[in-house]
C-alpha cells in the first residue's frame, strides 16, 4: 500500500516553541483497555508511544511492504483515533493503520493491515475494522478506501468479505501503476478498493 498518511482528525493544538515535541493526539471516546470477547481477542485504540510495536507486528506477520519506524510512531501519536491493536488475552496479535482523508472526511483510508501468522483465521482484521468505524469519533465515516496490489489475494477476499458482511458495495478501480514507483523498486500495481456505504451494525 502507498505509504501515504494524512488526517484532518482530531489533533491536540497545544504545542510549545523551541525543540519541545508537539502534544499527542488525545484518543477520544476509545477505551483504554481492550475488552475480550469470549474467545480472549480484544481491540484497542494504539497509545502514543505504540509506533515500535506496531513496527514490530508488521515485521513479523510478514509479506508486507516494512515502512520507516517513524511512519508507525508519526500514526500512532497523531492518528490513534482511526488505528487499532489487536490483542489475545493481552498479547499483541496485530494491528490497523488508517486515517481519515482531509479532503473528504467521510472517508476512511486504511493504509495496512497485519494479523500474526498464528493468530489468523480468527476474524482479527474484519473485528479491527469493526471496531473502528465504530468508534463515536468515527461516526461521520461512510467510504473505506485501500489500495491492493493485484497479487494479494488475502487482501482482497478480506475487503471483499468485510464490505459483504456491511452490505456495502466494493468497487476496484486503478490507482497507481508499476511505472509511478521509483524506478528499480519492482513494485506491483496497486488497485483501490472502495466500500461503501458504511452504516453502523450497532
Amino acid at each position: 500500500m502507498p505509504d501515504l498518511i494524512a488526517s484532518n482528525e482530531s489533533i491536540d493544538p497545544s504545542t510549545t516553541s523551541g525543540n519541545a515535541a508537539p502534544a499527542p493526539s488525545r484518543v477520544e471516546g476509545i477505551a483504554a483497555e481492550a475488552i475480550l470477547d469470549t474467545d480472549g481477542v480484544g481491540i484497542r485504540a494504539p497509545s502514543h508511544n505504540e509506533g515500535a510495536l506496531m513496527w514490530e507486528l508488521a515485521r513479523d506477520a510478514g509479506g508486507l511492504d516494512l515502512n520507516s519506524p517513524y511512519a508507525y510512531m508519526m500514526a500512532c501519536r497523531h492518528f490513534p483515533n482511526s488505528c487499532a491493536i489487536a490483542e489475545i488475552y493481552g498479547q499483541p496479535a496485530g494491528f490497523v493503520m488508517a486515517h481519515r482523508i482531509p479532503a473528504r472526511n467521510d472517508v476512511l483510508f486504511i493504509w495496512q493491515v497485519a494479523v500474526l501468522p498464528e493468530f489468523r483465521g480468527l476474524g482479527i482484521a474484519k473485528r479491527m475494522f469493526d471496531s473502528i468505524v465504530e468508534r463515536d469519533v468515527n461516526a461521520g465515516v461512510r467510504t473505506i478506501e485501500a489500495t491492493v496490489t493485484p497479487s494479494n489475494t488475502s487482501s482482497a477476499a478480506l475487503f471483499s468479505a468485510f464490505a459483504k458482511g456491511r452490505d456495502a458495495h466494493l468497487d476496484i478501480r486503478s490507482c497507481f501503476g508499476a511505472d509511478d514507483f521509483p524506478e528499480g523498486q519492482g513494485h506491483e500495481a496497486e488497485d483501490l478498493y472502495v466500500i461503501s456505504p458504511i452504516t453502523s451494525i450497532a
